[in-house]
């Protein structure tokens, strides 16, 4: 891809000179499955500056991340003229050079004309949505619908001449106070002689199609508490009555609330983790836990686990589109058996024995 010369000498001087602007708002899970990607271009850019842009709910996700120089919050929550003011001053300030532009909407476009940046690189075609295209000034090519997420960030990093392998872990790091609590949980709520594993039956408000049926997840517990592992199920804000419901139906422990680096915290010390295509489960990969993916309304390729062990579960014969609305339309959960998820766990559990015994 052609760059202005300055862009050029510093992809070929370790990142010298150049400040990176990465665009990705939200949501939970996206905003983990755009920090590998990061990372790879931070390695072979090191002397570049690297500051992160995201929708001010999910900040604390990125705020303090080793490979990042600043994060710098969008307002939603309080979008006062004033707090608009401020974002603006504090993205002109990074005075950036180039815009890798993950998210692909209008919102992360206007953000990365706004910055001042001559170079914005983004997506075409599918890969971007209302009108992000004119608001870049480079971009890689859509490729196919049915791709992983990690797959597409991975196109921006490929598109600057820097490997896109090994896939880096997200390189989150957990407070100490937030593994102490989750130890803390654990002795509560009682491990068995093989460890916990973290269940998740809720979802977002907005995403509650996403919810795997609760047969399933109960199914899940029981096949763990038989294998001696405690299942613990787990829940985010306004999923208290789900995760009951599950945790009452298989005998499984109910976690307190949680922060998002104690969940992490659990979910680095947990055997496995099952639920649905949510953050939990895409927290989990950025903490290289295993993971048993229950999809159904979402393309189990576009939104596959990556980083971990995985296994994956699916409604059997259903074809998918990798357009989001076709997909949520076509069935549910409907055709997964409570034996297709006891199988995916014994699976898991068995290739994670093996690879803690090697």
């Amino acid at each position: 891809m052609e760059f202005p010369a300055e862009i050029h000498r510093g992809l070929a001087d370790h990142g010298a000179g150049l400040r990176v602007l990465v665009l990705r708002l939200g949501a939970f899970g996206d905003i983990l499955r755009a920090l590998p990607a990061m990372r790879l271009a931070r390695f072979a850019l090191p002397d570049a500056a690297f500051h992160w842009v995201c929708d001010d709910r999910w900040a604390g996700i990125v705020e303090g991340h080793p490979d990042l120089d600043g994060v710098i919050p969008l307002p939603r929550r309080s979008p006062s003229v004033g707090a608009w003011v401020a974002f603006v001053r504090a993205l002109r300030a990074v005075r950036p050079s180039l815009v890798l532009d993950f998210h692909g909407n209008l919102r992360s476009g206007l953000v990365g004309r706004l910055s001042g940046a001559p170079v914005r690189l983004g997506h075409e075609g599918h890969q971007q949505k209302e009108g992000n295209r004119w608001l870049t000034t480079h971009r890689v090519p859509a490729g196919e619908r049915r791709r992983s997420r990690i797959d597409r960030n991975l196109d921006l990093v490929r598109a600057l001449g820097v490997p896109a392998s090994p896939l880096p872990s997200a390189g989150i790091e957990i407070p100490a106070s937030a593994e102490r609590r989750a130890r803390e949980i654990v002795r509560e709520l009682g491990a068995l002689p093989n460890g916990y594993a973290i269940l998740n039956p809720g979802a977002s408000a907005s995403q509650a199609y996403k919810k795997p049926p609760r047969p399933l997840l109960q199914a899940a517990a029981t096949r763990l508490s038989t294998a001696g592992v405690r299942p613990i199920v787990v829940h985010g804000p306004g999923e208290i009555d789900d995760a009951r419901a599950v945790a009452a139906g298989a005998g499984a422990g109910l976690a307190p609330a949680t922060s998002i680096f104690e969940l992490a915290a659990l979910l680095a010390g947990a055997r496995l983790f099952v639920g649905g295509d949510s953050g939990p489960l895409h927290l989990a990969c950025a903490v290289l836990c295993p993971v048993v993916g229950i999809y159904g309304p979402t393309d189990p390729v576009v939104n596959a686990p990556w980083g971990s062990e995985h296994r994956v579960v699916a409604p059997p014969g259903r074809v998918y589109t990798g357009i989001r609305r076709l997909d949520r339309e076509s069935g549910g959960f409907a055709g997964i058996v409570a034996a297709d998820v006891e199988v995916a766990v014994d699976a898991l559990l068995q290739a994670t024995a093996r690879a803690l015994s090697e």
